[in-house]
């Protein structure tokens, strides 16, 4: 697989290419995602907010991405019927959280792969569950700001490791921010129709 850019600094993506002993190099957009609200169908928003976040790289660092594969994830939750992204404070982090218990949400991945001016867009998604927890365990999370950055207001990894009961259907990758298996399909077709 040849040399790739990841357009994040995001420590879920960058572990995830790690574990599957992916060389890369990070970069941070220089795009708000937070900024950008939730709208519309959530997979085509997922989708359109990666390709921000790839494009901003590629015209922000062009000499550091020549020749590389440019990869961009954006995820995001609906919940209750409504589009939900990071939450932005501890009230809308714990609006989000009792979003969460009320039975299984969708979470939506967006992917952009960025190659020599050619690029290439899609989704995965999976279902989450997450069992409600008492009001003290609760409150000490928010309280935490450990929700900063995540969406939905959560990490499932570090959910997990506390104790918490979740139940994912699908990729636990999709719901960490990056759904490997695919993008590696994805990079593995590019590399051979390109050849």
């Amino acid at each position: 697989m040849r040399s790739l850019v990841l357009a994040s600094r995001s420590a879920n993506r960058m572990r995830i290419l790690r574990r599957e002993g992916v060389e890369f190099e990070a970069i941070e957009a220089l795009f708000d995602d937070a900024a950008e609200a939730p709208e519309g169908v959530v997979e085509q928003n997922a989708m359109r907010i990666a390709q921000l976040k790839a494009h901003s790289v590629v015209e922000t660092f062009a000499p550091r991405c020549a020749g590389k594969f440019i990869l961009a994830a954006d995820t995001i939750c609906e919940m209750d019927g409504h589009a939900v992204g990071k939450p932005r404070s501890r009230l809308e982090a714990a609006s989000m959280m009792e979003l969460a218990f009320r039975g299984a949400h969708r979470v939506v991945t967006g992917v952009c792969i960025v190659w020599e001016h050619r690029q290439w867009t899609f989704f995965d998604q999976a279902f989450v569950t997450i069992e409600a927890v008492g009001q003290e365990i609760l409150h000490n999370y928010i309280e935490s700001d450990l929700w900063q950055g995540r969406a939905g207001g959560y990490d499932i990894g570090e959910r997990m490791a506390d104790g918490w009961r979740l139940h994912c259907d699908g990729d636990l990758d999709t719901v960490a921010g990056l759904p490997w298996r695919r993008v590696k399909e994805f990079i593995l077709q590019i590399e051979k129709e390109c050849q």
